[in-house]
C-alpha cells in the first residue's frame, strides 16, 4: 500500500470517529473524482460570470440574431448606472441576477418571434412581454426605473404593429391596459386616459377576462376598462373645469356613453356620479338651469336607492339641488335642500361634504341680519372640520367668509362714525386698514382716539404693526339648528 493510500485510510478513520457514518458517506476525498464531479460552464456562462453582465448579455443577444434587444439593454444599464451614481435609487436589477435573466430571456424570445415567424409570430411575441411586465409587477417599487424603461420600451412596440394586431390584439390590449394603470399611479393621467381608450377600441365586443386566472369571478375587461375610463375623464374633468368648463362637460357626457355601453343598471352608482358631475362642471360655468335639468333627470335613482354606495352621492345631490336654487334666489329650497344633505353627511360621518355644506348655509344665512349668529357658527364648524383635516386652502376660504361677514356687520357703524367726524384725519387710513384685514376695530378704538389726539398725522409715521388676536368665542351648534323637517324628507 503507497503512502498516499495510507494517508487517505489514517484521515478516514480519524472522520468516522468524529461523524456518524450516513454523514461521513458523502465525503470524497479522491481529486479526480472530486474534478470529474465538476460540471464544467459553457462558453455563455463563462462569459457572464468573467465580464461586465450587461456587455455580456449584450454580446449575447447579437449573437443570437437580437437587433433591437441589445441597444435597449445598453440604454438600461446607461439609466440604471446614473440613477445609482446620484443616489436616486439603491436597489438595482443587475444584483438579481435570476429575475435579470429571466426578464432578458423572455424579452429575447419574444424579439426572435417575430424575426422568424413574421406577422405570425405576433400573438407569441406580445404575450411574452405581457409575462414579462407581471414578471416585473410585483418588483414594481423596488425596480420602477427597470419596470418604466421596459414599458417605454414594449408600448412603441405595440405602436409599431397598429393595423396588423389580428391575434395578438388581446395582449397588446392588455399591455395598454397595464401601461395606464401605471401611468395613473405616478400621475399622469392625461396620457393614462389615451392609453385607456386605446385598451377600450381593443376589448371593445370581446369577452376577455380581467383576471383569466380567476375564471368566471373575474370581470369583463371591456366593462372594467370602461368604468376606469369613466372614472378618470371625471377627475380630469375636475381639474380642469375651471379653465375649460366646456371640455370638462364634454368628458362628463363621455363618461356617461361609456357606463351606458357596459350596462346602466349594473353600474348605476357610476352612472349617477357621471350625471352628477356634470351639474357641477355646468355650475361652473355658470349654467344653473341645465344643471338643475341635469340633476332632475336622475332624481328618481338617486332617492330611490338605499344602499350604502348610494349615500354620498345623495349628499352630493342635494348640496348641487341647493346651490341651484340659491342661483334662483329661492332660499327656502336651497336651505332644505342643504339640510337633508347635512343630516346625511352628519349621520355617515362625511366630513369634507359637511365643511361644503355648512359653509354654503353660513353664506345663505350671512343674508339675512337676522340670521347672522347662525352663520358665524356653520363658519366657525366648517374650520374647525378644514383644521383637522389640515385643508389649509379650505381654511382661509372660511376664515375669509367669517371676516367677509363680521365686516358686513361693522362697515355701517363705522361709517356712521367716520360721517360725523371732523378731526380724525387718519380715520380713512384706518378704515382701509381694518377693512382689507377684515378686523374688529371697535376693539382698539380708543386708542387710536388717544393716538390721533396727540398727533393728526401719526398713521404717516409709524410702521404698522399688527394688532392682538382676539379669536371670538362661538357655542357649537345645538342639535335642532338644522333639524330636517317632515315635509323636508
Amino acid at each position: 500500500m503507497s503512502r498516499r493510500q495510507q494517508e487517505i485510510l489514517r484521515i478516514e478513520r480519524q472522520v468516522r470517529a468524529k461523524l456518524p457514518y450516513r454523514t461521513f458517506r458523502e465525503i470524497n476525498f479522491d481529486r479526480e473524482q472530486i474534478k470529474a464531479s465538476i460540471v464544467p460552464l459553457s462558453f455563455v456562462e463563462a462569459r457572464r460570470k468573467r465580464g461586465p453582465i450587461y456587455e455580456a448579455l449584450q454580446d449575447e443577444l447579437r449573437h443570437e440574431g437580437c437587433l433591437m434587444m441589445p441597444e435597449f439593454l445598453r440604454c438600461l444599464a446607461e439609466k440604471e448606472q446614473a440613477l445609482f451614481e446620484s443616489i436616486s435609487i439603491r436597489a438595482r436589477i443587475i444584483d438579481d441576477r435570476p429575475l435579470l435573466y429571466e426578464v432578458i430571456e423572455k424579452l429575447k424570445q419574444a424579439e426572435l418571434a417575430v424575426i422568424k415567424r413574421k406577422v405570425k409570430g405576433l400573438k407569441e411575441c406580445f404575450t411574452l412581454f405581457y409575462e414579462t411586465l407581471l414578471l416585473l409587477e410585483p418588483y414594481r417599487k423596488k425596480y420602477e426605473y427597470a419596470l418604466n424603461a421596459v414599458m417605454e420600451h414594449i408600448v412603441s412596440l405595440c405602436h409599431n404593429v397598429e393595423g396588423q394586431e389580428r391575434d395578438a390584439a388581446e395582449m397588446i390590449a392588455r399591455i395598454y391596459h397595464t401601461y395606464a394603470n401605471f401611468l395613473e399611479r405616478t400621475g399622469q393621467r392625461v396620457n393614462a386616459i389615451t392609453y385607456l381608450k386605446a385598451t377600450l377600441d381593443l376589448v371593445r365586443g370581446h369577452m376577455w377576462l380581467a383576471e383569466p386566472e380567476k375564471g368566471s369571478a373575474s370581470p369583463i375587461l371591456h366593462a372594467l376598462v370602461a368604468q376606469q375610463l369613466a372614472r378618470q375623464l371625471l377627475i380630469h374633468g375636475r381639474q380642469i373645469v375651471r379653465q375649460q368648463p366646456e371640455e370638462a362637460v364634454d368628458m362628463a357626457r363621455k363618461a356617461t356613453v361609456l357606463i351606458a355601453e357596459i350596462g346602466r343598471q349594473k353600474n348605476l352608482d357610476i352612472f349617477c356620479d357621471t350625471f352628477l358631475e356634470r351639474a357641477f362642471f355646468l355650475m361652473e360655468g355658470g349654467k344653473y338651469h341645465a344643471a338643475q335639468q341635469c340633476l332632475e333627470q336622475i332624481r328618481a335613482q338617486i332617492v330611490a336607492c338605499t344602499e350604502y354606495k348610494f349615500v354620498k352621492l345623495n349628499i352630493k345631490f342635494y348640496l348641487y339641488l341647493g346651490q341651484c336654487a340659491e342661483s334662483f334666489d329661492n332660499i327656502d329650497k336651497a336651505i332644505s335642500s342643504f339640510k337633508r344633505a347635512l343630516r346625511l353627511s352628519r349621520l355617515y360621518e362625511h366630513k369634507d361634504h359637511e365643511a361644503e355644506i355648512l359653509l354654503n348655509l353660513g353664506k345663505l344665512f350671512a343674508r339675512d341680519t337676522q340670521k347672522t349668529g347662525i352663520a358665524k357658527k356653520c363658519y366657525n364648524q366648517a374650520k374647525n372640520i378644514y383644521i383637522d383635516f389640515n385643508d389649509t386652502h379650505s381654511k382661509k376660504t372660511a376664515v375669509f367668509l367669517m371676516g367677509k361677514l363680521l365686516a358686513d356687520e361693522i362697515t355701517p357703524l363705522y361709517m356712521a362714525m367716520l360721517k360725523a367726524s371732523s378731526s380724525q384725519y387718519c380715520a380713512f387710513y384706518n378704515l382701509r386698514q381694518w377693512k382689507n384685514r377684515c378686523r374688529p376695530f371697535w376693539h382698539k378704538l380708543g386708542d387710536e382716539i388717544i393716538k390721533q389726539d396727540s398727533n393728526n398725522i401719526y398713521c404717516l409715521l409709524e410702521e404698522e404693526k399688527d394688532d392682538p388676536v382676539t379669536v371670538p368665542v362661538y357655542l357649537d351648534l345645538d342639535g335642532n339648528t338644522f333639524k330636517v323637517e317632515e315635509g323636508d324628507i
